[in-house]
């Protein structure tokens, strides 16, 4: 993340762009956001699936723990 004077030197520097300079740096801008929104949503979607992945080998793991207890239970 940029800092303090990065962002002032920015604004300045866009505040003296004429009206198309200024458009192409807002459109490159909403590209770069769009482009770093895209590979948020993508890890995020990753991510997900990873969790619902261990949840359901746990569930799993769960399921395996009571089959033995009840197999023990009926070895007694």
């Amino acid at each position: 993340m940029p800092g303090s004077k990065d962002v002032e030197k920015r604004i300045c520097r866009m505040l003296d762009m004429d009206e198309e300079e200024l458009m192409a740096e807002l459109e490159s801008s909403f590209i770069l956001s769009d482009d770093c929104d895209e590979r948020i949503k993508t890890s995020l979607e990753e991510m997900m699936q990873e969790v619902d992945r261990l949840l359901l080998k746990i569930d799993q793991l769960e399921e395996d723990e009571s089959e033995v207890c009840n197999w023990e239970s009926n070895q007694e």
